[in-house]
């Protein structure tokens, strides 16, 4: 995978084919938890929370990228029956080539999850009323609005 350059201005993307990721929804008591993945200090936006998820691969859809990589940086999601409610694609807010989407799915439960990664510094349930406390990935700050009333339909 490579990096794609915004045209005009001095930002770049990871992933010429835009990314993917899989934001994963469940219920406790009631109220909506999402799984959030904690970005090792070392990687591109270290230290901000986001979905596990990364480039789309050349003839990859959205869902498989997001998919596949949930699969590369999560232990304990490779039971989950992928229900998929919904999809949301955010653009580039510079540039509206490149795009992130973000696949919306359900867990019967907080399922028991460790990264498998080194990219990311831990994953935890998060309340989705909780969310904007977190210091969140650019990227997904921009979408979460749009996410949060996804989940919390």
């Amino acid at each position: 995978m490579s990096w794609i350059a915004c045209t005009g201005v001095r930002r770049r993307h990871w992933g010429r084919f835009g990314a993917a990721g899989l934001l994963v929804t469940t219920s406790v008591e009631g109220v909506s938890h999402v799984l959030l993945d904690e970005r090792a200090d070392w990687v591109h936006q270290g230290g901000t929370v986001g979905v596990p998820g990364g480039a789309i691969h050349p003839g990859e859809e959205p869902l498989e990228a997001a998919l596949r990589e949930a699969g590369e940086e999560v232990v304990g999601l490779e039971e989950l029956a992928v229900d998929v409610l919904a999809h949301h694609v955010q653009p580039c807010a510079e540039c509206e080539r490149w795009t992130y989407t973000t696949i919306v799915t359900r867990a019967p439960s907080t399922l028991p999850v460790r990264p498998r990664s080194m990219e990311s510094a831990g994953l935890s349930w998060v309340a989705v009323h909780d969310v904007e406390r977190l210091p969140l990935h650019p990227g997904f700050a921009a979408a979460w609005p749009t996410l949060r009333r996804l989940v919390s339909r």
